[in-house]
């Protein structure tokens, strides 16, 4: 009973930001462990924070340097930080693309406190930085769980959306204020307190901004997602312009999706029509 009352009052003082937010500072792996080259990344927002992120490039088996197919800037999910979560993805250099793994302001080595304005931003810039960099290489933006949801907000709202080769949109949630009821509704001494509460985190509408992307849009998630339900994938979806494909698998749990061949076909498939698709144009 103590617990539930400390965390009622928790969420009154905090204005929800732990139910959303869990960063971590320490690193658990980094790709020097593995002998892959990459490069630190600093890059500085708008409104003068410096976010920290991971250039890995193509791999190829006795090539070097690699000819990349294209950029992909991945996007995390709500905890820990790029240390734990990039490397469930770096099979994708393997297959001729460049990784940009981005840590939000207070994960990781990033500067300033986690919102999710502000990781919009952080988004938005790293977005910038590639286009810049990289002007003749296609960009691809892939979010897993929040980082999903971020990674459409940012590109809706992004200057830039129209040189984007296409969003990756896996296990995403729909709104923050609707997996915030959610989420609140799981503790049976708050559960009369979901929409009051819930209206303590910002909301950047997901649901609300696919609709503004014209870039191809692949949406991935697992059926028997206990942290984010499917539905919300289903929703996004339904909103979206085409083009966009669904690809829902039965088993795997949460944004383990690609753990499943078919799904991983598929994503290869998506990047390599869309690469092309954007050298071409």
């Amino acid at each position: 009973m103590r617990k539930s009352f400390f965390f009622f009052f928790l969420f009154l003082t905090t204005g929800c930001s732990n139910l959303l937010f869990h960063p971590e500072k320490e690193f658990v792996l980094e790709p020097s462990r593995l002998e892959l080259p990459y490069e630190n990344l600093s890059l500085q927002t708008p409104d003068g924070i410096k976010v920290h992120a991971w250039f890995i490039p193509a791999y190829c088996s006795g090539e070097t340097p690699c000819p990349p197919k294209a950029n992909i800037l991945y996007l995390h999910g709500n905890a820990e930080n790029i240390s734990s979560h990039t490397f469930s993805v770096l099979w994708l250099i393997l297959y001729g693309y460049n990784l940009t793994a981005l840590d939000y302001r207070g994960f990781g080595r990033s500067e300033g406190s986690v919102s999710l304005s502000g990781s919009e931003t952080d988004i938005r810039t790293a977005i910038n930085y590639l286009l810049e960099k990289y002007p003749d290489l296609p960009l691809f933006v892939f979010g897993q769980s929040m980082g999903a949801s971020l990674a459409v907000s940012a590109v809706a709202r992004s200057e830039n959306q129209d040189k984007i080769a296409g969003i990756i949109i896996d296990s995403a949630f729909s709104k923050a204020r609707r997996i915030a009821r959610e989420k609140v509704a799981q503790f049976w001494l708050l559960w009369p307190f979901q929409y009051p509460l819930s209206f303590l985190v910002g909301e950047n509408d997901p649901e609300g901004n696919i609709s503004k992307i014209n870039a191809p849009k692949l949406f991935l998630t697992t059926e028997d997602d206990k942290t984010v339900l499917p539905h919300h994938t289903r929703r996004l979806y339904a909103k979206a312009s085409a083009p966009k494909e669904l690809e829902i698998v039965p088993t795997g749990g949460h944004i383990r999706a690609l753990n499943n061949e078919h799904a991983k076909d598929v994503l290869l498939k998506f990047l390599e029509k869309n690469s092309r698709t954007k050298q071409r144009n």
